[in-house]
């Protein structure tokens, strides 16, 4: 098995009623590679999936796989396999037919389809499991069922719709881990659909961003989460602490924004210019609590501060969130639990870094995470 790369060139998908659920896109994935579409619900990443698979017919533009226009193309005639978010295993069949169901379709002998299966039930790390019902393997283990099911016909593009989201949280931690070692072995190209960002990060070589049906940042996961370009990719993707004002400065690549909280200083990622809106942001970690730097006039000059008044202080174990507020500015801040039993005050000075506070346009804040 070997995958293909798949371009869409101005792809739309309007319905019947007028409703347009993926406005027009291009996207190139890479052969071999792990690819994910991340957004909320409804934001259209099913129906990229369903046009790339042939289940449903762009309204416009085109799809190619391994350089082969795809438009007209049913899904039993395309180099991919779809696996749905319910699995859909045959509760009658043993775990080996399951495997090798698309073979008997395409008429492989039933010998030759056993030992088909036995070998990808051993990719999937299911060796000895082939004679069980499906009833008899844990969440876990029918989910890799699905996996092999899906390669035994040697897809180009294995297709995977939130296969992970009936599992527990620990389940799904693990199946991350067991999915992308399966890509790694069969080099496919997996194109992965989730609104889980733990997923898509976790898993992606790649990931898409998307909102209301438009892409809003394609980049590795390390760029998604560090370098957003866009406030819903910023919001979307972990929490941000987020304020609003106006630039006051613009030098290089550093912009000040006044804000309700005084002037905060931060990354100029849309080019602002002095009097633009601005939303200044910074993640709950990357928050402190001002110590002994504040004698250091160099170390100074490179923070933010502001003053903030504690509500709650809620212990995760290894974590402590502080839940604060700023004026009309609520603030989260996540700790390390260093063991230290000392209370914390009701009024907190807080620092963060020039390096590590966002400054962009106003645009779309991400409300739904689910």
């Amino acid at each position: 098995m070997r995958g293909q790369d798949v371009f869409l060139d101005g792809i739309k998908m309007t319905y019947p009623n007028g409703f347009t659920a993926v406005h027009e896109t291009d996207l190139t994935i890479n052969a071999g590679e792990f690819f994910s579409i991340l957004g909320p619900s409804g934001c259209g990443k099913t129906t990229i999936l369903r046009m790339i698979s042939g289940f449903l017919d762009p309204t416009a533009g085109a799809i190619s796989i391994g350089g082969v226009r795809m438009n007209g193309i049913g899904p039993n005639n395309r180099p991919t396999a779809l696996i749905f978010q319910n699995l859909a295993l045959f509760p009658l069949m043993p775990v080996w037919e399951n495997v090798a169901f698309g073979l008997e379709a395409r008429g492989v002998p039933k010998a030759k389809r056993r030992k088909r299966a036995e070998e990808l039930l051993e990719l999937v790390a299911l060796y000895g499991q082939a004679d069980k019902m499906p009833t008899e393997l844990s969440g876990g283990q029918r989910q890799r069922v699905a996996v092999a099911r899906a390669l035994a016909v040697e897809p180009a593009v294995l297709l995977l719709d939130e296969p992970l989201s009936a599992l527990d949280l620990k389940l799904r931690q693990h199946m991350r881990a067991e999915l992308k070692e399966i890509q790694r072995k069969t080099s496919v190209t997996f194109i992965y659909i989730t609104h889980d960002q733990g997923e898509a990060l976790a898993m992606s070589d790649r990931v898409a961003v998307m909102n209301e049906g438009r892409i809003e940042q394609v980049a590795s996961a390390d760029d998604i989460y560090n370098r957003p370009q866009t406030a819903f990719t910023a919001t979307f993707v972990g929490e941000q602490n987020v304020f609003t004002g106006k630039v006051t400065s613009a030098v290089g690549n550093e912009v000040a924004v006044e804000t309700g909280q005084g002037t905060l200083y931060g990354v100029n990622r849309n080019d602002l210019a002095v009097g633009d809106e601005a939303l200044v942001m910074v993640r709950p970690e990357r928050i402190g609590l001002l110590n002994g730097e504040a004698g250091d006039p160099e170390k100074m000059a490179k923070l933010n501060t502001l003053s903030a008044r504690l509500q709650r202080r809620d212990l995760e174990g290894a974590l402590i969130n502080l839940y604060l507020t700023a004026g009309e500015n609520d603030i989260h801040v996540n700790m390390h639990n260093t063991g230290d039993d000392a209370p914390f005050s009701d009024e907190i000075k807080l620092a963060f870094r020039h390096r590590d506070t966002v400054i962009m346009r106003p645009g779309s804040i991400a409300r739904d995470r689910a």
